[in-house]
């Protein structure tokens, strides 16, 4: 590019010289010619010669111009190796510093090969080492827990033997009371089946005693023999009649109003005192036969 510059600046200065040179010319063939007559041979000779000095000039011209180029052209050629001197020189140059990277490259990649091995190995060896502490760690946690679950065996051992043997505790107290419960029922049941067998003695002693405080009030008058009927009575605490019916009668009317009235004519009724037997009592019903 400079080079080109330089032809390029070189050309135009000597087209500026050329024309510098043939202004010079033309200016001296006027000042200097012979001034012309009147007569018109002399105008002629002018005209040739002034297309005389045209021609030298166009030929001077000619004569610069094809001088000006072979120079360029040499100039063009010279500038053409030294270009490729120099692209030759800078090929050289780049193939060189290429050879250069490729072996620093080289170098580069030998020792970053080196350093992935080194750091592989590095690596390696930690890692078995973490593998090593791992293993060590896991044993020594896994002791412990065997130990633990050892210790925690034992007391759960202990706790069973011991809920074990509470709950044998309590299923024997739980029988044993179970069994008392059953020995007490049964005492009581036998207390109450000779209470009740007590209390009925007592109510049938006490039932022959209204029989026959009713038989005495009542009145047998104009009546058959043979006739009977079911009572219901009720009673208040100390004998009082509040109600007597006829649950199934004999038959006879007059028979059944006299055995009505017999019973609130023996009012108050003989009953016992104790109030638990007289409940049991409160309302009884009989068959009246007199």
């Amino acid at each position: 590019m400079q080079a080109n510059f330089f032809l390029t600046s070189r050309s135009i200065i000597l087209s500026v010289f050329l024309h510098v040179i043939v202004g010079i010319i033309l200016i001296y063939s006027f000042e200097f010619s012979p001034k012309p007559t009147l007569s018109p041979n002399p105008i002629i000779n002018i005209v040739k010669a002034k297309t005389i000095d045209k021609n030298q000039i166009d030929l001077e011209l000619k004569r610069l111009r094809k001088k000006d180029n072979e120079k360029i052209e040499k100039e063009l050629i010279r500038q053409k190796k030294i270009k490729k001197k120099e692209e030759d020189a800078k090929k050289k140059k780049l193939a060189k510093e290429k050879l250069k990277k490729l072996k620093k490259k080289k170098e580069q990649e030998v020792k970053k090969r080196k350093k992935e091995e080194a750091d592989i190995k590095k690596r390696k060896e930690e890692k078995i080492k973490l593998e090593q502490e791992n293993k060590k760690r896991i044993e020594k946690e896994a002791q412990k827990i065997a130990a633990e679950k050892k210790k925690e065996e034992k007391i759960k051992l202990e706790q069973e033997n011991k809920k074990r043997i509470e709950e044998e505790a309590q299923k024997i107290a739980a029988e044993k009371k179970k069994e008392e419960k059953i020995l007490q029922e049964q005492l009581d049941a036998e207390l109450e089946a000779e209470q009740q067998e007590r209390d009925l003695t007592v109510i049938q002693k006490y039932q022959i005693l209204i029989r026959r405080e009713v038989n005495s009030n009542f009145n047998k008058v104009n009546l058959p023999d043979s006739l009977e009927c079911v009572i219901l009575i009720r009673m208040l605490e100390g004998g009082k009649v509040v109600e007597a019916s006829i649950e199934k009668s004999s038959g006879n009317v007059l028979f059944d109003r006299r055995a009505t009235n017999a019973v609130y004519s023996a009012s108050p009724l003989p009953v016992p005192q104790e109030i638990r037997l007289f409940k049991k009592m409160r309302t009884i019903r009989f068959t009246f036969d007199p």
